[in-house]
């Protein structure tokens, strides 16, 4: 098979599209033949070797995989040939609290598909029948990649958060993939959305997209703005995923018992904040990792009723995933990058 693959850590360069032979499914697995997979800044900063890195090359990344059945083990009974199916892409140990409970998102042990495991920027990928959730008939690949991982995250962190309608929450980055999963997310649930984008086109397209209002982090003060526009009274939620550069401020936005949410840092972990602030109005600081399988269910129920949709910003094929690379970490795009590989 093709497969968009890395035998080294690096710069975007490091991906190169080749032939490599797909691992044969076991008896409990199933051969995916992947119809679209889609660019999170996991699958960067695996590739840069900083979060979780493989345990050796080659290394295929991405943890979003939408497609269809090719092969099924010889113990697999919940999908048969054919059907259209998306990835979970957390793996558990089975054997933990964590698991036994139907969260292998926070198990000791969890590895994704994309990151230790074999990913889906390939034309086939091979994962546990136990991660495929069946797709509704007529729901399109590009999307379902384009939803997965993004509006998990995005659900299981509004989740932790407990919103409640009527509250006012400030998302940061909301051209970002997860940050426009939030806003759909955060609207549909009856809140004040404030967001933020680097750009006046992208915070064009957020008030066009249900956002309240609108901050160009690049020539305003978020924090001061959030102020104005709450009277100072500041928002009862941060939905925040870029670290070091917001943090700060960010913590600063809340109003008392408010709430700061986090999945993620892709400005830098080590943050700093004064922590006067947290014990003075009673912040709860809350991190979030990825989601479950139930709640994936839910979210593939709310696209097949288009409640929610995600925002395909730009569609490569799966060999110009070097140049997807460089453009997420541009930032030029405003919502997903979607790879669709040959057959």
């Amino acid at each position: 098979m093709k497969a968009a693959l890395y035998h080294e850590y690096g710069p975007p360069e490091v991906l190169k599209y080749e032939d490599i032979d797909h691992i044969p499914p076991g008896p409990r697995e199933v051969l995916v033949k992947v119809r679209a997979t889609s660019v999170n800044w996991f699958d960067i900063i695996g590739r840069k070797g900083e979060y979780r890195p493989n345990k050796g090359f080659p290394h295929i990344p991405g943890g979003d995989i939408a497609g269809e059945v090719a092969e099924i083990g010889s113990e697999v009974t919940t999908v048969k040939v054919g059907d259209p199916v998306v990835v979970y892409a957390t793996v558990g140990c089975g054997q933990c609290e964590s698991c036994r409970r139907g969260e292998p998102n926070v198990c000791l042990h969890y590895k994704y598909y994309g990151s230790a495991l074999w990913g889906g920027y390939a034309q086939y990928c091979t994962v546990r029948a136990d991660n495929v959730l069946p797709l509704y008939e007529g729901l399109d690949f590009a999307e379902c990649a384009a939803t997965n991982i993004t509006f998990l995250t995005a659900w299981h962190k509004l989740a932790r958060a407990n919103i409640r309608a009527g509250e006012d929450i400030l998302i940061q980055a909301v051209g970002s993939g997860i940050g426009l999963a939030a806003l759909q997310i955060a609207k549909l649930n009856g809140l004040r959305v404030i967001g933020t984008a680097g750009t006046d086109e992208k915070c064009q397209k957020g008030l066009e997209l249900g956002a309240d209002f609108m901050i160009n982090y690049k020539t305003h003060n978020f924090r001061e703005e959030v102020r104005r526009i709450t009277d100072k009274r500041g928002v009862d939620v941060v939905f925040e995923h870029v670290g070091k550069d917001v943090w700060e401020d960010s913590v600063r936005s809340l109003t008392r018992f408010g709430r700061l949410v986090t999945c993620g840092a892709s400005s830098g972990y080590d943050v700093t904040m004064n922590l006067a602030h947290v014990w003075h109005k009673q912040l709860s600081i809350i991190g979030s990792n990825h989601g479950t399988m139930n709640e994936l269910a839910t979210i593939v129920k709310l696209l097949e009723a288009k409640k929610l949709k995600p925002i395909i910003g730009k569609t490569l094929p799966l060999s110009e995933a070097a140049e997807a690379h460089r453009l997420a970490e541009a930032r030029t795009v405003f919502g997903k990058i979607v790879l669709i590989p040959e057959h």
